[in-house]
């Protein structure tokens, strides 16, 4: 086990990869997610961004000049259908809560994609346009999986300075502190692992952060 800051060089030193690749967060929670009030979802901004670009779509009753796409009410039946798909034509999508009632049919469609929008994580809000500039900036959801008590996350590129992973790291974990389900254990966080996406993974030193 090692603290961030050596974590940080090792999987830079173990990256395999002709590509700058991401570096990866993978966090292991002691919580029974068959339990509503056991589930981890939340959002954080991170301070020096993912580094990856982000395309935010947007369903709205006006133009946002920020978004990637907007959308309107006829184009709906598009996600439907599968002539717009998440993840190849948008990374987040946010909507006015007017539209909330007919996004229950897109269910099929959005919730495997982990872009359904929901006011927990900002994505339903009468503020699009302020939404879509956060999610440019950095912003990201940090769930566990639906099937498993895990986080999956990222905390930026590479090529980023050791300096700046380490703040976004941190930023991770003050949200999870910060956010910690009502019937968690104390000791609810189990561990943590660094990657790359080709790399192997450094366990990382959790009561020293």
């Amino acid at each position: 086990m090692k603290p961030i800051s050596e974590a940080i060089k090792e999987v830079k030193k173990n990256s395999k990869g002709n590509f700058d690749e991401t570096v990866e967060l993978h966090i292991n929670l002691n919580l029974d997610i068959k339990q509503s009030d056991q589930i981890f979802r939340s959002t954080v901004t991170l301070p020096f961004g993912t580094g990856k670009t982000v395309k935010v779509a947007v369903l709205a009753n006006k133009k946002i000049n920020k978004a990637d796409l907007v959308l309107s009410e006829s184009d709906i039946h598009k996600l439907e259908k599968g002539e717009i798909q998440p993840g190849r034509d948008f990374d987040v999508l946010v909507v006015e809560p007017s539209f909330m009632p007919k996004m229950a049919k897109l269910g099929p469609v959005l919730g495997p994609a982990g872009v359904m929008p929901n006011p927990k994580t900002g994505t339903v809000t009468e503020n699009v346009e302020e939404a879509v500039e956060s999610f440019k900036k950095g912003k990201i959801e940090i769930k566990n999986e639906p099937n498993a008590p895990i986080i999956h996350t990222i905390i930026g590129k590479c090529s980023f300075e050791d300096a700046k992973l380490v703040e976004n790291y941190k930023e991770i974990m003050t949200a999870l502190k910060q956010n910690k389900p009502q019937k968690a254990k104390p000791d609810w966080i189990k561990s943590a692992f660094l990657a790359t996406t080709m790399g192997k993974s450094v366990e990382l030193k959790l009561a020293e952060e």
